[in-house]
């Protein structure tokens, strides 16, 4: 049985993850499984081109497994954060705010567990759609939640400005970049180039690597619920005893 109320974290059974360390696995495991996911695509001679973008490395071979599976994780992981944000916050908070806060972490993290499935190669609009809900609504979760937590840790509040200005930057560059690439191509013509991604390759050349910055905007954006996290679950502790 998982209780998601507890004091201080989650019980998964007779297991217990202690909120900060929930808040560290949003991060990390999504990281290493992407990073792990396209050295071995790359390392295995399956990449196209480099750079290459993220959802390239989710490619038949072990790299694929690693992604679906490690994404997976990660959706469930971020959904359960979002929760406990709101759960542990909602006292010393704007509540209207930080309930919109959970919905876009909920939206997130969903999206983030459908990528896992709806590979580029397969399902390319789908795909387009679910990573555009990880990135934007991402970005929306990590504002919502700065503006609804006004006496939040001061190092929460400061990794999240970083990470709001990073993703922003990012997302525009990636985008602008590829809009660049397409402009004057029929639908036809675009979507083939989009499947392809070869006659692309020196938009890629930007593009990926924005991508790569508005992930780990994202990443530092999750990281920054730590210190928050970890300061109701002290006092929780004391409040115990």
């Amino acid at each position: 049985m998982i209780d998601f109320k507890g004091k201080g974290g989650i019980s998964l059974g007779q297991k217990f993850v202690n909120d900060a360390t929930l808040a560290r696995l949003g991060w990390a495991v999504p990281a290493v499984t992407l990073s792990l996911a396209m050295l071995i695509h790359w390392l295995s001679g399956d990449a196209r081109a480099v750079p290459f973008f993220i959802s390239e490395s989710d490619y038949p071979g072990p790299q694929r497994i690693i992604f679906t599976s490690g994404l997976f994780i990660s959706g469930f992981i971020i959904c359960t954060v979002s929760f406990r944000m709101w759960w542990t916050q909602r006292q010393d908070s704007r509540p209207k705010l930080l309930f919109i806060s959970m919905l876009c972490g909920f939206y997130t993290g969903v999206n983030i567990s459908v990528m896992a499935f709806a590979n580029m190669y397969d399902f390319l609009e789908f795909h387009i759609f679910a990573a555009l809900g990880v990135f934007q609504v991402g970005m929306v979760w990590a504002i919502v939640t700065h503006f609804a937590l006004p006496n939040a840790q001061k190092k929460g509040k400061m990794m999240r400005w970083i990470a709001m200005i990073v993703s922003f930057i990012s997302f525009n560059v990636m985008s602008s970049t590829l809009a660049n690439a397409v402009k004057g191509m029929t639908s036809a013509e675009r979507q083939d180039a989009l499947i392809q991604l070869t006659p692309l390759q020196s938009a890629i050349d930007i593009a990926a690597p924005a991508e790569y910055f508005l992930v780990i905007g994202l990443f530092l954006a999750i990281a920054s619920f730590e210190s928050d996290l970890q300061v109701k679950e002290i006092i929780g502790q004391d409040s115990e005893q």
